[in-house]
Protein backbone atom coordinates (compact mmCIF):
# COMPACT_ATOMS: atom_id res chain seq x y z
CA UNK A 1 0.00 0.00 0.00
CA UNK A 2 1.47 3.32 -1.06
CA UNK A 3 1.73 6.51 0.94
CA UNK A 4 -1.21 8.17 -0.80
CA UNK A 5 -3.46 5.17 -0.18
CA UNK A 6 -2.49 5.14 3.51
CA UNK A 7 -3.19 8.85 3.82
CA UNK A 8 -6.53 8.40 2.08
CA UNK A 9 -7.42 5.58 4.47
CA UNK A 10 -6.38 7.72 7.46
CA UNK A 11 -8.55 10.64 6.29
CA UNK A 12 -11.52 8.32 5.88
CA UNK A 13 -10.93 6.61 9.26
CA UNK A 14 -10.60 9.97 11.03
CA UNK A 15 -13.77 11.15 9.26
CA UNK A 16 -11.96 14.16 7.86
CA UNK A 17 -13.35 13.38 4.42
CA UNK A 18 -16.36 15.54 5.27
CA UNK A 19 -14.14 18.51 4.43
CA UNK A 20 -13.74 17.27 0.84
CA UNK A 21 -16.29 17.58 -1.97
CA UNK A 22 -16.71 13.78 -1.93
CA UNK A 23 -17.49 13.37 1.74
CA UNK A 24 -21.04 13.42 3.04
CA UNK A 25 -21.50 15.58 6.10
CA UNK A 26 -23.35 14.08 8.99
CA UNK A 27 -25.04 16.82 10.93
CA UNK A 28 -25.04 16.62 14.70
CA UNK A 29 -26.66 18.49 17.54
CA UNK A 30 -23.72 20.27 19.13
CA UNK A 31 -25.38 20.89 22.47
CA UNK A 32 -22.37 21.34 24.77
CA UNK A 33 -19.51 22.15 22.42
CA UNK A 34 -20.68 25.74 21.72
CA UNK A 35 -20.76 26.40 25.47
CA UNK A 36 -17.17 25.16 25.74
CA UNK A 37 -16.16 27.45 22.88
CA UNK A 38 -17.92 30.44 24.48
CA UNK A 39 -16.15 29.79 27.80
CA UNK A 40 -12.78 29.29 26.07
CA UNK A 41 -13.12 32.62 24.26
CA UNK A 42 -13.83 34.45 27.53
CA UNK A 43 -11.05 32.68 29.45
CA UNK A 44 -8.50 33.15 26.66
CA UNK A 45 -9.40 36.83 26.37
CA UNK A 46 -9.06 37.31 30.12
CA UNK A 47 -5.65 35.65 30.22
CA UNK A 48 -4.44 37.72 27.25
CA UNK A 49 -5.68 40.97 28.75
CA UNK A 50 -4.18 40.15 32.14
CA UNK A 51 -0.80 39.46 30.58
CA UNK A 52 -0.94 42.58 28.41
CA UNK A 53 -1.38 44.73 31.52
CA UNK A 54 1.48 43.03 33.34
CA UNK A 55 -0.64 41.27 35.95
CA UNK A 56 0.16 37.81 34.58
CA UNK A 57 3.31 36.29 33.10
CA UNK A 58 3.92 36.39 29.36
CA UNK A 59 3.65 32.57 29.25
CA UNK A 60 0.13 32.83 30.61
CA UNK A 61 -0.62 35.45 27.95
CA UNK A 62 0.65 33.14 25.21
CA UNK A 63 -1.42 30.27 26.61
CA UNK A 64 -4.45 32.57 26.73
CA UNK A 65 -3.85 33.61 23.14
CA UNK A 66 -3.64 29.98 22.03
CA UNK A 67 -6.88 29.14 23.84
CA UNK A 68 -8.58 32.25 22.43
CA UNK A 69 -7.61 31.65 18.80
CA UNK A 70 -8.24 27.89 18.99
CA UNK A 71 -11.75 28.68 20.19
CA UNK A 72 -12.13 31.22 17.38
CA UNK A 73 -11.07 28.57 14.85
CA UNK A 74 -13.55 26.11 16.40
CA UNK A 75 -16.30 28.73 16.11
CA UNK A 76 -15.57 29.07 12.40
CA UNK A 77 -15.50 25.31 11.75
CA UNK A 78 -18.51 24.44 13.91
CA UNK A 79 -21.18 25.28 11.26
CA UNK A 80 -19.77 22.47 9.09
CA UNK A 81 -20.70 19.85 11.67
CA UNK A 82 -23.67 21.37 13.49
CA UNK A 83 -27.33 21.51 12.50
CA UNK A 84 -27.96 22.33 8.85
CA UNK A 85 -28.61 26.07 8.78
CA UNK A 86 -27.72 26.98 5.20
CA UNK A 87 -28.27 25.42 1.79
CA UNK A 88 -25.54 22.87 1.12
CA UNK A 89 -24.91 19.64 -0.74
CA UNK A 90 -26.86 21.08 -3.69
CA UNK A 91 -30.19 21.13 -1.89
CA UNK A 92 -32.25 23.86 -0.31
CA UNK A 93 -33.49 23.96 3.26
CA UNK A 94 -36.79 22.21 3.87
CA UNK A 95 -39.57 23.85 5.89
CA UNK A 96 -38.42 22.47 9.23
CA UNK A 97 -34.81 23.51 8.65
CA UNK A 98 -35.86 26.98 7.49
CA UNK A 99 -38.03 27.42 10.59
CA UNK A 100 -35.20 26.18 12.80
CA UNK A 101 -32.79 28.61 11.15
CA UNK A 102 -35.19 31.54 11.62
CA UNK A 103 -35.88 30.73 15.27
CA UNK A 104 -32.19 30.16 16.06
CA UNK A 105 -31.21 33.41 14.34
CA UNK A 106 -33.89 35.33 16.22
CA UNK A 107 -32.96 33.88 19.60
CA UNK A 108 -29.20 34.25 19.11
CA UNK A 109 -29.59 37.75 17.66
CA UNK A 110 -31.57 38.81 20.71
CA UNK A 111 -28.99 37.28 23.07
CA UNK A 112 -26.13 38.91 21.14
CA UNK A 113 -27.86 42.30 21.18
CA UNK A 114 -28.41 42.06 24.93
CA UNK A 115 -24.73 41.13 25.38
CA UNK A 116 -23.49 44.09 23.31
CA UNK A 117 -25.87 46.63 24.88
CA UNK A 118 -24.94 45.46 28.36
CA UNK A 119 -21.27 45.80 27.40
CA UNK A 120 -21.85 49.33 26.14
CA UNK A 121 -23.52 50.37 29.39
CA UNK A 122 -20.74 48.70 31.38
CA UNK A 123 -18.01 50.52 29.42
CA UNK A 124 -19.86 53.81 29.91
CA UNK A 125 -19.89 53.56 33.71
CA UNK A 126 -16.78 51.42 34.36
CA UNK A 127 -14.37 54.34 34.59
CA UNK A 128 -16.53 55.89 37.30
CA UNK A 129 -15.91 52.88 39.55
CA UNK A 130 -12.31 52.20 38.45
CA UNK A 131 -13.43 48.90 36.91
CA UNK A 132 -11.74 47.09 34.04
CA UNK A 133 -12.08 48.57 30.54
CA UNK A 134 -10.14 47.39 27.46
CA UNK A 135 -7.04 49.48 26.90
CA UNK A 136 -4.85 49.46 23.86
CA UNK A 137 -5.38 48.10 20.40
CA UNK A 138 -4.70 44.45 21.31
CA UNK A 139 -7.49 44.27 23.87
CA UNK A 140 -9.99 46.08 21.64
CA UNK A 141 -9.12 43.96 18.58
CA UNK A 142 -9.41 40.73 20.56
CA UNK A 143 -12.72 41.93 21.97
CA UNK A 144 -14.00 42.42 18.42
CA UNK A 145 -12.76 39.00 17.32
CA UNK A 146 -14.40 37.45 20.40
CA UNK A 147 -17.71 39.11 19.59
CA UNK A 148 -17.46 37.82 16.02
CA UNK A 149 -16.90 34.29 17.36
CA UNK A 150 -19.92 34.67 19.66
CA UNK A 151 -22.02 35.73 16.67
CA UNK A 152 -20.96 32.53 14.88
CA UNK A 153 -21.47 30.18 17.83
CA UNK A 154 -24.76 31.44 19.29
CA UNK A 155 -26.96 30.33 16.33
CA UNK A 156 -25.40 26.84 16.49
CA UNK A 157 -26.08 26.69 20.22
CA UNK A 158 -29.69 27.76 19.81
CA UNK A 159 -30.37 25.44 16.87
CA UNK A 160 -28.78 22.47 18.62
CA UNK A 161 -30.95 22.88 21.70
CA UNK A 162 -34.15 23.47 19.70
CA UNK A 163 -33.84 20.18 17.85
CA UNK A 164 -34.77 16.86 19.45
CA UNK A 165 -31.97 14.42 20.20
CA UNK A 166 -30.93 12.30 17.22
CA UNK A 167 -32.12 8.71 16.99
CA UNK A 168 -29.47 6.02 17.20
CA UNK A 169 -29.86 5.29 13.47
CA UNK A 170 -29.28 8.96 12.61
CA UNK A 171 -26.31 9.35 14.97
CA UNK A 172 -24.30 6.58 13.31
Amino acid sequence: MGLLARLDRFVHAARLDVLTPYGRRRRRNLRWLPLVVIAAIAIGYGLQAGAARGGLSWQTGVAGGLVFYAAFLAANVMPLFGPRMSPSDGRMLDEREALLRARAASLSGTAFTILVVTGCFYFAIASTFDAWVPQGPLEWACLGVGLQAYALVLPMLAASWMQPALDEEEAV
